[in-house]
């Protein structure tokens, strides 16, 4: 598919996005009110039994706005960390509101040791993590990039891959966003994620 048409189209995907994570702001921002209201019915009520159901509609709320803002932070980020933090985050609510035995807590604690281990492990797994999205670190060196991972990324314009991108963007006379792609030497290069200002992560496709 033609270059151009290409970028029109993440060009109105991001659009369509941004418009999305409005409406979700929006909706937590409007339900917040609401989470105040509990709290003023708990410490209204005298009786224990509702006073136990007002808190347990209390926490449905207040994690389903919290899914709600980690599911604009993984639209807004593309972090593998944001992801696995909103599923963290659904699982938690599931637990704390819905479980109703031994069998879905336990499935639930195993969920979330699963996640914490894919985020203490895999996620700092820079090889893992290559072969598994074909993306890789801003830091990593070009010369590492190309012997470890048979790929034939340019050596001559900079050390990390990070810089590369830099120097792309330079020949181009663009900025550098998240989701801004290159195309050199064969290969597509798009930023993933970035952190103030500066590149985090890279994936390397075949230019086909």
């Amino acid at each position: 598919m033609n270059q151009k048409v290409l970028k029109k189209l993440e060009f109105f995907i991001k659009l369509l996005e941004v418009f999305i994570c409005i409406i979700v702001l929006a909706a937590v921002i409007s339900g917040v009110p609401d989470l105040i209201m509990y709290v003023i019915n708990t410490v209204k009520s005298k009786d224990v039994s509702f006073s136990y159901q007002i808190i347990n509609e209390f926490l449905k709320h207040a994690l389903l706005l919290v899914v709600g803002i980690e599911l604009v932070e993984m639209i807004i980020t593309r972090s593998h960390e944001s992801v696995l933090t909103l599923i963290l985050f659904v699982i938690a609510r599931k637990m704390l509101v819905y479980s109703d035995g031994m069998v879905d807590i336990l499935l639930g604690t195993i969920s979330i040791s699963l996640i914490f281990v894919i985020i203490r492990f895999v996620l700092k797994d820079e090889k893992l993590m290559a072969t598994l999205d074909n993306t890789f670190s801003a830091s990593m060196p070009v010369k590492k990039i190309n012997r470890e991972y048979n790929l034939k990324v340019p050596i001559d314009m900079s050390n990390t891959l990070g810089g590369l991108i830099y120097e792309l963007a330079k020949i181009e006379n663009v900025e550098i966003k998240e989701n801004s792609s290159f195309v050199y030497g064969g290969y597509i290069y798009k930023v993933i994620s970035m952190k103030e200002g500066v590149i985090q992560r890279i994936r390397i496709d075949e230019n086909i």
